[in-house]
């Protein structure tokens, strides 16, 4: 039984459905953006009226309007950020929790198939249909701004950004796995899941208020992505890469072996 495939075509139509929703809210933004160069002056100067809470938070103390990268990564920590880490959530939750739910879990693991390797194939099709959602997204934000931009755009730190957010819904989606493996019943997962993305977010936002709360940001995979750092100097900070490969390790093998275990409740 190619558990793979089956999850890749049932997801296909989810998975399209918020491309779609957020290339839009991207164009949405994006298209603005034109206007907004023209009186950037007279919007640096309102951005400083601000409370500095505030711009420390959403990266907007160093924003610079004439340069759309710094443009889309202050407004893609909303939209690319938090919406493609929901996406993966509910994605995760939909390709795993659901089997007890629908009560196809008990036909699925009565096949001469491995409960490992049932799991396996479940979390290839979902990091695979994450990666599709944001390659695909990740090119038509490239065509707004080719199409938007007002001067020169340093395609480095594009690509930097969009490797920064695929990491991200990667490890949100093995996050979730490993929480619904650990869970003895699956009703509740989905919103625990999402409550628990976005306490990650707001500590990632709280770790920016002041140097007392900086050790936050080493709890919460937001700040290893954090877009606005990751166009602003150039680069991943290597500390972050490293955190990233032993968590989705530690994550992916968790899974696996207490899902192997698991009583599975019908």
């Amino acid at each position: 039984m190619n558990v793979f495939v089956w999850e890749m075509k049932r997801n296909a139509r989810t998975t399209i459905v918020w491309m779609l929703a957020l290339m839009l809210l991207q164009l949405m933004y994006i298209s603005i953006y034109p206007s907004m160069v023209k009186d950037a002056e007279l919007l640096t100067r309102m951005t400083r009226l601000l409370p500095k809470a505030f711009l420390r938070i959403f990266g907007l103390e160093d924003l610079d309007f004439s340069n759309i990268l710094s443009y889309q990564a202050s407004i893609s920590s909303i939209y690319v950020t938090l919406v493609g880490s929901i996406f993966a959530v509910l994605l995760t939750c939909k390709v795993l929790a659901k089997e007890e739910s629908e009560k196809t879990a008990e036909f699925l693991l009565s096949k001469p198939v491995k409960r490992s390797n049932v799991l396996l194939q479940k979390i290839s099709s979902t990091l695979t249909l994450i990666l599709i959602f944001d390659l695909v997204v990740c090119v038509s934000s490239l065509l707004m701004i080719e199409f938007f931009k007002q001067g020169s755009v340093d395609y480095t730190r594009f690509w930097l950004f969009w490797f920064s957010q695929i990491l991200l819904h990667l490890t949100v989606a093995n996050l979730v796995f490993t929480i619904i493996v650990l869970a003895k019943r699956q009703d509740s997962t989905t919103s625990f899941s999402i409550g628990m993305t976005f306490v990650l977010y707001i500590l990632a936002m709280a770790s920016k208020l002041t140097e007392k709360l900086e050790f936050l940001k080493y709890l919460t995979p937001f700040c290893y992505s954090d877009g606005i750092r990751t166009v602003k100097y150039g680069r991943i900070e290597p500390v972050f890469l490293v955190i990233y490969f032993f968590l989705n390790l530690a994550l992916v093998l968790s899974s696996l072996c207490f899902y192997s275990k698991k009583d599975i409740y019908l």
